[in-house]
């Protein structure tokens, strides 16, 4: 399934983040293209004064975040795969079901807190895609990666039901 085509049927990718994105502690909640194209984000809120340019800066500068998160997500991806399969000796084919990069304290910061965690999961079926949630370091994982998973299964059952405009009518 190509990224076009995805965007085509994930019209309003907000019934996927949105339970994410309520998650205490959630920073961006994203679906993104096995290419590294972004199919949908989280909308996050919008801050500055209500000046129509200051925003329309504000929103190129998040829509630039957003694309170089979904593109390093995309070429970790391809990596962690290449390094999973050949230090595990598994089959090229076999499929990844998460990954997660934990950021210990922040250097520069004063209060040594740690910066949070980024987990990506395939999207179910056949569809090369992923979601994408960064999130604090006292946001509980495992409700983050049950919420993932279940919206990562609901979009892919949607995406897998939903016919493309090239198929013939059903017999």
């Amino acid at each position: 399934m190509s990224s076009s085509t995805l965007v085509a049927q994930i019209a309003d990718p907000s019934w996927v983040l949105d339970p994410i994105t309520t998650i205490n502690g959630v920073h961006v909640a994203l679906i993104i293209s096995s290419d590294g194209i972004v199919v949908g984000a989280s909308e996050g809120t919008t801050t500055g004064p209500a000046d129509r340019t200051k925003r329309d800066m504000d929103d190129r500068a998040k829509r630039d975040t957003v694309d170089r998160i979904s593109a390093a997500i995309s070429s970790l991806h391809g990596a962690g795969r290449a390094a999973a399969v050949e230090a595990l000796g598994a089959h090229e084919k076999t499929p990844i079901s998460t990954i997660t990069v934990q950021l210990d304290a922040d250097p520069t910061s004063q209060s040594g807190v740690s910066a949070g965690t980024l987990m990506v999961m395939p999207v179910g079926g056949e569809t090369n895609a992923y979601l994408a949630a960064a999130f604090g370091p006292a946001t509980p994982m495992g409700i983050i990666a049950q919420t993932m998973a279940k919206q990562a299964k609901n979009l892919g059952d949607q995406l897998m039901t939903v016919s493309s405009r090239n198929d013939g009518p059903a017999s």
